[in-house]
């Protein structure tokens, strides 16, 4: 029992280990892409956008357009700083394009974490935008009985609410740089390893300690 023990905290130590490593070549990746200057959606790069839309996420992206307040989403349950709130999606019409692309364009509090006033949030008249282009996940997560709000972004749903082409990437808009924005923008994920190293010590620590602990009662029994 004490080397199965041993055993299982040896290996959750090495899978803790693992997710570390993981995690850094991941920072890697979103350094690498912080680092390059920002993509101007042109006919080229969209068209590779919308055929591998997986070599652009975590880009940054700047683009131009007007929001269609009609394909408007509430993501509900999204809390910041502590305080409960929903995520405004707004759809942005591309400039010089028939193409539309999703937009995280921030947080807004609620104190039920489900309803808000998204009039009083409206971006009117031609926007810049700058962001980082995240993945739209497939599969549930649209339109809730809760209001009429979503519980995550979900593209199928995203593209039955709209009667234009959608992007398959939706943009998480970075911080403006004054304050008088409607929304707060969401920030961006730090880039630490987490507490993997910690726990993989703690895993070794226990085996450690079951087995020299079986040593010592193992030596001391008449």
């Amino acid at each position: 029992m004490v080397l199965a023990l041993v055993a299982i905290c040896v290996r959750l130590g090495f899978w803790q280990l693992h997710r570390l490593e993981e995690r850094r070549t991941y920072n890697s990746v979103l350094r690498t892409a912080a680092a390059l200057p920002p993509l101007n959606l042109d006919t080229a790069t969209l068209q590779a956008l919308t055929r591998e839309p997986a070599r652009f996420v975590n880009r940054r992206v700047r683009v131009r357009g007007r929001y269609d307040p009609a394909g408007e989403i509430v993501l509900r349950g999204r809390a910041q700083s502590g305080r409960p709130g929903v995520h405004i999606v707004t759809p942005l019409r591309l400039a010089g394009s028939n193409l539309a692309v999703a937009v995280n364009r921030g947080w807004a509090p609620s104190p039920d974490a489900l309803s808000v006033s998204a009039d009083l949030l409206r971006e009117l008249g031609p926007r810049e935008v700058e962001g980082v282009l995240l993945a739209i996940p497939s599969g549930e997560g649209g339109p809730q009985p809760a209001g009429g709000t979503w519980l995550r972004l979900n593209l199928e749903g995203l593209r039955q609410r709209v009667v234009y082409p959608v992007l398959p990437l939706y943009i998480q808009q970075l911080a403006p740089p004054s304050t008088t924005e409607p929304l707060q923008r969401v920030p961006t994920p730090e880039l630490d390893e987490g507490p993997h190293l910690s726990y993989a010590i703690q895993w070794f620590s226990f085996a450690a300690i079951a087995l020299i602990g079986f040593i010592l009662v193992a030596r001391r029994r008449p």
